[in-house]
């Protein structure tokens, strides 16, 4: 098998520029960014061979700082929301409302981070590493991300050491469209082994519910249209789903038109999925304003909030203790 690894850089400001870097094993190619660990494109071939880029896929390098969509980046330390922006005696910024989003103005996906590539006899990758100072997060945590392609397989390996305690958790925020936007992700079907929802408020903050989705609310369990779940939630969904600790952590993503059919597994608590279906509307992907529907998010992360329900577990990283969290993206034709 053959691997290639290319840099080109990109405007980004006056004194700033972003470096892209393209690494392809020929079944797979993604297009990695050092400013906010942004997987900016992955492509991947359908049922006639044909490669196509299936993220949805911020255009103009110069708007990343304002990227209220968050592609393909790395949201941390603490991915989704924090109610009240506090925890503990920790006061945060609250960027959305009183809440805290994705950690704020200064999270990991709004800074530059280090970077080196791999090779070995099976697989090609990169990894990034970044040491917090502008979060606001405690501790200065010591970050990697890796994004390594062996065979049709991405793997995204997340981890953190912090020499005082602080809080962990962070996720790859990628929006997947299959049919590499010929049709938006109403044709694609869904299916994820979980066992409960997280109840939320108006302010999409966890009540301290679980719900079961037995009983058809959220039929997710089986494969579902994304269309016939819109009909059914025409609000969309911006939702956390809660796997069973117990049993596999796997979700699966088919587009019937190209044939590409995505199977992800993680050792993650929960993954949150939103449909886009009321996105931001400022950014321009793939050549054209952003608009519904185009591409589906699929976070893998534990539940947002967590610090406010020990109940559920805990983010904490204590002082010398490094976390690892591992998603595999395999990518087959169905």
């Amino acid at each position: 098998m053959t691997f290639t690894i290319s840099k080109k850089s990109l405007p980004f400001s006056s004194d700033k520029s972003i470096s892209q870097i393209t690494l392809s094993n020929e079944r797979l190619t993604i297009v990695v960014h050092d400013f906010g660990a942004r997987v900016h494109q992955l492509y991947v071939p359908d049922k006639n061979g044909k490669f196509e880029n299936i993220l949805l896929s911020k255009d103009n390098s110069e708007t990343y700082v304002n990227d209220g969509g968050y592609y393909g980046v790395i949201c941390g330390p603490v991915a989704g929301r924090i109610s009240g922006a506090t925890y503990d005696s920790v006061s945060l910024e609250a960027n959305e409302g009183k809440n805290i989003l994705h950690s704020g103005s200064h999270g990991w996906e709004r800074q530059f981070w280090d970077y080196e590539t791999f090779e070995n006899e099976s697989s090609v990758g990169i990894s990034l590493s970044l040491t917090d100072k502008e979060s606001g997060f405690p501790g200065q945590i010591q970050a990697e991300v890796t994004y390594k392609l062996t065979d049709s397989k991405l793997e995204v390996i997340l981890s953190g050491l912090s020499a005082t305690d602080t809080v962990f958790n962070p996720a790859w925020h990628p929006y997947f469209n299959l049919s590499a936007e010929i049709t938006t992700t109403e044709s694609h079907i869904l299916q994820a082994d979980i066992d409960q929802i997280v109840e939320t408020n108006q302010e999409n903050i966890p009540t301290g519910r679980l719900l079961s989705v037995d009983g058809g609310s959220y039929p997710l369990k089986e494969s579902v249209l994304i269309g016939d779940l819109l009909k059914q939630y025409p609000q969309g969904l911006d939702d956390c789903f809660f796997f069973n600790p117990e049993g596999r952590k796997s979700l699966t993503l088919f587009d019937p038109l190209s044939g590409r059919k995505l199977i992800a597994k993680t050792d993650r608590q929960a993954v949150v999925i939103y449909t886009a279906t009321n996105p931001e509307r400022n950014s321009i992907i793939n050549g054209r304003t952003m608009s519904k529907n185009r591409g589906i998010a699929i976070e893998f992360q534990e539940i947002p909030d967590i610090l406010h329900h020990p109940e559920w577990g805990t983010i904490e990283l204590k002082a010398g203790q490094k976390k690892v969290f591992k998603t595999e993206y395999l990518f087959t034709i169905d």
